[in-house]
């Protein structure tokens, strides 16, 4: 099984009110959010770290309701929040929300789950502009090399590119969702040995 991953990226956010926002939304799901010293290895560990560009959470491996804590994040703070996504080691996702609505989103596999139209598969294309406009100081060719397809012949490259020669990860890996988040000035709150570097809670949150 490869990797699956969740989190919010809330730009221009504050961690104090992420977490007052985040524990209400707990309660309000049957659960609760206390702070406590957790590893990522602990199944409940929600990781919250302050950055540059806002705050990024990252979630317990079986929370599932990320796209909708992050949307009521967008309508409890007035801030753009990204639900961002790793599914299965695949492909880097996210849902771009704005007072709860989705104001753009990418996929590079549009099709991955299902053949989609091409309105639908269209709708997933990733808009640099939409994007740039909600993240102070972004210009939108910061992050248009990121918003691509990976189609087969792309993947089946046998050097696949970088979006920047700088960046870490190629197009067609998953952990390019990293190399992204550094050009939002979000941070990704675990470091290389896989240890939380932000503050840890544990939250227990039903799932819809």
């Amino acid at each position: 099984m490869g990797l699956f991953l969740s989190m919010s990226g809330v730009i221009g956010g504050d961690a104090d009110a992420v977490v007052t926002a985040l524990s209400a939304y707990a309660v309000g799901h049957g659960g609760s959010m206390a702070a406590a010293k957790l590893t990522t290895d602990d199944g409940d560990c929600l990781v919250v770290s302050e950055g540059i560009g806002g705050v990024s959470v990252l979630y317990p491996r079986e929370f599932m309701d990320w796209d909708d804590a992050a949307a009521c994040l967008s309508r409890e703070l007035g801030k753009p929040v990204f639900s961002f996504h790793i599914h299965d080691g695949d492909l880097w996702m996210y849902i771009l929300y704005e007072s709860g609505e989705v104001v753009d989103q990418f996929n590079p596999i549009p099709d991955y789950w299902a053949e989609l139209s091409d309105e639908e598969r269209q709708s997933w294309q990733g808009n640099a502009a939409e994007v740039a406009k909600r993240v102070p100081g972004l210009s939108p060719d910061r992050i248009a090399p990121y918003l691509v397809q990976w189609s087969d012949d792309l993947l089946e490259t046998e050097e696949l590119p970088k979006a920047f020669p700088e960046d870490e990860f190629h197009v067609g890996e998953d952990w390019q969702l990293v190399d992204f988040m550094r050009k939002l000035d979000l941070d990704y709150p675990v470091d290389d040995s896989g240890e939380p570097h932000g503050d840890t809670y544990r939250f227990e949150c039903e799932s819809e």
